[in-house]
């Protein structure tokens, strides 16, 4: 795992292989073998580090909307629940939606075309392989999410009884009392951008997830092979099974590419290229229009199709296609 950024705690804990590229602050550090932090250490500190802001107040909506397919815009406003099916795609207008919930299935996608206000009062959850990104020209800031997790009455979820184990006894009993909100879940490979502001919930960032952006809240949870950064660069880091040497004895992971933009290009044709392998993007170097896309492909055969196909679009928008050898790798 790579951390950039800084690290403030009463109690840092770094597991194995982690690098902290940034400075920590603490009062008790438990660091493994093999981990490291480039940055200064500083020791104690002060408690509290710092005080979290309560969300503000507002108002939800009574209507739901469920997204389904490609081509779908929402205006700002106040909803109550907002869900992209599987597979689905929404684009946010810009400006602040009041929600009282926001799901996001497997393999959907939430794009915020303008500076986006995000009040949610009960649930905010994302299922693997769930991207929320920045248009053109923004940054991952652009969007900010304020999240109570506290329903106006007691509502059942199917998935209930997974939030559940995220919980303490004691977490249990608080939740049930509104004393802590409704924990927030984002399941692996998923690509987030945002500011998040949940001063009384749990976040948790399951494995290989990128998170671009600003967390404020009670307990953060992040596993393993993920990414957080305070840069508007992110990269999808390979696993070792990932990796093949091919035969002239080039060095890759088999099922992602880099794409190259034209400078004129928006974030919409990236979205559009990767829509035309059957590919998601899973990160992107924003200041030279460079965009990694993972596609389903398991031979070096397959692959080779792929960029010969996308290489001959000249409808797409597309400078180049390459191999990720730049790729980094967990070792």
């Amino acid at each position: 795992m790579i951390i950039s950024g800084d690290l403030f705690a009463d109690r840092i804990t770094i597991d194995k292989k982690t690098t902290i590229n940034g400075n920590a602050s603490y009062n008790e550090l438990d660091i493994k073998k093999d981990a490291q932090i480039l940055g200064t250490q500083t020791k104690p500190v002060q408690l509290p580090i710092i005080q979290l802001p309560d969300v503000p107040a507002f108002q939800v909506g009574t209507q739901d909307f469920k997204f389904q397919g490609q081509d779908n815009t929402l205006p700002s406003g106040s909803y109550k629940d907002v869900i992209l099916e599987k597979d689905s795609k929404l684009i946010l207008a810009g400006g602040t939606y009041n929600l009282n919930k926001l799901e996001l299935k497997e393999n959907s996608t939430l794009i915020f075309n303008a500076p986006t206000t995000l009040n949610i009062q009960f649930k905010l959850k994302g299922q693997q392989k769930t991207s929320i990104l920045p248009g053109q020209n923004l940054s991952p800031t652009d969007l900010t999410i304020n999240y109570s997790g506290i329903a106006a009455k007691q509502e059942k979820e199917d998935d209930d009884e997974e939030i559940d184990q995220l919980l303490t006894n004691q977490e249990k009993k608080d939740l049930q009392e509104e004393e802590i909100g409704r924990p927030i879940l984002f399941g692996k490979d998923s690509l987030l951008n945002f500011k998040l502001l949940a001063p009384k919930a749990k976040v948790n960032l399951v494995e290989q997830t990128t998170f671009r952006g600003q967390i404020l809240a009670m307990k953060i949870k992040v596993e393993k092979d993920s990414i957080l950064s305070r840069e508007l660069t992110g990269v999808k880091i390979a696993k070792q099974e990932e990796i093949i040497t091919d035969p002239e004895g080039g060095v890759y992971p088999i099922s992602i590419l880099l794409v190259s933009l034209t400078p004129d290009a928006t974030f919409e044709d990236a979205l559009n290229v990767a829509q035309n392998i059957n590919g998601r993007i899973v990160g992107s170097v924003n200041s030279i229009n460079l965009y990694q896309i993972e596609i389903k492909t398991r031979t070096i055969e397959e692959l080779e199709d792929i960029i010969n196909t996308v290489r001959s679009r000249t409808d797409l928008k597309v400078d180049g296609v390459f191999r990720d050898y730049l790729l980094p790798i967990e070792i």
